[in-house]
């Protein structure tokens, strides 16, 4: 018993070692180092790579702009040039006297030799009426094709250069089939003297300069497409538009951007517009994303392996460092295991000064301050344990003499803690309750010694107490001869249940009073027992009644009352129960009326009910019979005649007829 307790108070200081590795102090401070340092740096690499992600996109973007303005600055040359070429055009002398002299032939000579030179741009010369005097350009163009009459823009720059205004502006003109061609057109007056006498149209057609768009995206590097009505009229490459970005651009009437480091790449929209601010078409400037898409990889990749690096290095460093934290701590719990095993001898050696290093020379101090304490305990738990077990057995014995003073339940209802023993606690509760008495208890006994008369009551009560205890009554009390018995508390199932067990239990009580008054009989007492018994349901004060000092667990009330008159009013070895227990039990025993009472204390005549029998029950033992070996049965059992119904009496009679008839048999 010492070793035990030594054994529990080292194990009260030292809980056990056996820690799971995911939850020893180790690991998880190596987790956390690690997570934390992991985390960080994972954490800068996001940001790295996001800041970069933005930095490199807006660095796109800078460029496609820088592209479309290049672009702008190209065509806006050319445009001048345009403008330029139709000045000295409208300038020269020969096309002067050209129209002065009316010669359609010598002006296409002239401006044959002109386009020799440079066969970008499509001319018309118009006379100072506005008729056309002649009409050269590139050769099988699509654009005059079938053209009957100049587009309505055309008409309308002509009238203002036959008022004396000279203009350069982006327009779209029309074929015979009235599809539209983006392009830049300069109409010149031809003065002479301030009097207009002709007109000089020069167009530059976007779709027939080919080369010219070509050239400038190679000097800007990037794709050009020029869109109308989402259909190209030059592009440089396989570029497109939906008809949705199309009228969105047309819609907002503003540029657009698309920057994307996918397939669809840089993409810049910007709008092309005459003079009146009309839409003539969309420009798009488009610039592979590869390049920028393969240096963001290169420097994700490039995060990745630095991350990893510093990882790694971050995993040796805290391994190391956590070794020198923890291998201390692992030496001081090898020996506290070896505390724990029993060993008080063995220290803890530190080579630290640190607060591990503290924490172990205080694990020393409490070696040896418990080594000491444990012997002192040794000393006290020897006389201890000899005073326990007196004490133990004291009490049993002291229950087991408890037990002979109050019923089962209430002795189990006690000890268990549910029985609170103050005598301030009462409560109502439906109960049924028992009364048994012995008619002429003292008249009985006086002829008897002493012995005999405790002999006779003890065995009497004795069996009282088993039947009432196997039907799980409440035996309340015993005064002299007679016996109180109450069900329902503390054990409670049900009111029916309570007022059927009780009932059997008192049928059960008369049938072997039957037995004893034979036993009694046969050791000479002249006047065995003979006990009337009475039942009532209905509601009681259950509790302790008494004083602090000395206390009976009882019940009291009109109805416990009742129960007792019920039992006076009785006959000698029958049972009379009243008719609310009767309610409860008849569906299962069979019962029969009585007679009507009046009882002492109770207001009124009451009904008293006999119980017969239980019913559904197995057939009653024959007192006699014959087998058909010719073997007689004789059953002990008494039986009241006045009990038993007529197809009884005739089943008796047959027998004992029969008994009768074969005993005469065979004494012949």
């Amino acid at each position: 018993m010492s070793d035990i307790i030594v054994q529990n108070k080292i194990n009260d200081f030292v809980k056990d070692d056996n820690v799971e590795k995911g939850n020893s102090i180790k690991n998880r401070l190596r987790k956390v180092f690690i997570l934390l340092s992991v985390g960080i740096i994972l954490l800068i690499c996001v940001f790295s790579v996001v800041y970069f992600y933005f930095a490199t996109r807006k660095d796109a973007v800078n460029l496609i702009r820088n592209k479309v303005q290049l672009a702008e600055i190209f065509m806006e040359s050319q445009k001048s040039s345009t403008y330029d070429f139709a000045k000295n055009i409208a300038d020269d002398k020969a096309l002067q006297i050209g129209l002065d002299m009316k010669s359609s032939s010598r002006i296409s000579n002239y401006l044959y030799n002109l386009l020799d030179k440079n066969t970008s741009y499509y001319v018309t010369i118009f006379d100072s009426e506005g008729k056309t005097v002649s009409d050269i350009g590139k050769t099988k163009s699509s654009v005059f094709t079938n053209r009957k009459e100049l587009s309505s823009n055309e008409q309308l720059l002509l009238r203002e250069a036959l008022g004396g205004t000279s203009s350069i502006d982006t327009i779209n003109v029309l074929n015979g089939l009235q599809d539209p061609f983006p392009c830049y057109i300069a109409t010149i007056p031809v003065q002479r003297n301030d009097e207009v006498i002709g007109v000089v149209m020069v167009r530059f057609i976007f779709e027939e300069n080919n080369d010219f768009f070509t050239k400038m995206s190679k000097d800007i590097e990037a794709d050009i497409a020029i869109y109308v009505d989402s259909e190209p009229v030059i592009k440089t490459a396989q570029l497109e538009i939906s008809q949705e970005r199309y009228n969105e651009v047309a819609h907002l009437n503003k540029n657009l951007e698309d920057v994307s480091f996918s397939d669809s790449g840089l993409n810049e929209f910007r709008i092309l517009k005459d003079n009146k601010d009309k839409l003539v078409g969309i420009l798009h400037v488009y610039v592979d994303a590869f390049p920028y898409l393969k240096i963001f990889i290169t420097v994700v990749l490039m995060y990745v392996i630095l991350a990893v690096i510093v990882i790694i290095i971050v995993l040796v460093a805290v391994l190391k460092v956590s070794d020198s934290i923890l291998n201390p701590l692992g030496q001081l719990l090898s020996g506290v295991n070896s505390f724990r095993s029993g060993n008080l001898e063995e220290e803890v050696h530190l080579s630290i000064n640190d607060e591990i290093g503290r924490l172990g020379d205080a694990f020393n101090e409490l070696r040896n301050e418990l080594s000491s304490k444990i012997s002192t305990i040794e000393t006290m738990n020897s006389s201890l344990e000899q005073t326990v077990a007196e004490r133990t057995e004291q009490i049993n014995a002291l229950n087991e003499k408890m037990k002979h003073y109050l019923s089962p339940q209430l002795y189990a209802s006690i000890a268990g803690g549910d029985r609170d023993v103050s005598i301030d606690n009462h409560y109502r509760k439906k109960l049924t309750v028992f009364f048994s008495d012995v008619k002429n208890f003292t008249a009985t006994t006086d002829s008897l010694e002493p012995e005999d008369v405790s002999n006779l009551l003890n065995s009497y009560l004795d069996r009282m107490a088993q039947i009432a205890e196997k039907y799980r009554g409440t035996i309340d009390k015993y005064v002299g001869d007679a016996v109180m018995v109450f069900f329902g508390d503390p054990e409670f199932t049900s009111d029916q249940d309570h007022a059927i067990r009780a009932v059997k239990m008192a049928m059960e009580m008369q049938l072997s009073m039957i037995d004893f008054r034979d036993k009694w009989k046969k050791k000479g007492i002249v006047n065995p027992f003979h006990v009337r018994m009475g039942i009532n349901t209905g509601y009681c004060t259950i509790g302790n009644f008494g004083s602090e000092m000395k206390m009976d667990y009882t019940i009291i009330g009109n109805n416990v009352n009742l129960a007792a008159r019920y039992e006076a009013a009785c006959e000698p070895d029958s049972i009379l129960i009243s008719e609310d227990t009767y309610m409860l039990v008849k569906d299962e025993i069979e019962c029969e009326v009585a007679g009507t009472y009046n009882m002492k204390g109770i207001p009124g005549p009451v009904k008293g009910y006999r119980p017969l029998r239980i019913k559904n029950n197995a057939a009653k033992k024959e007192i006699v019979r014959i087998t058909e070996n010719e073997e007689l049965i004789v059953n002990n059992d008494s039986i009241d005649i006045k009990k038993l119904t007529k197809e009884e009496k005739r089943s008796l009679l047959i027998n004992l007829k029969n008994a009768f008839d074969t005993i005469a048999g065979k004494s012949k």
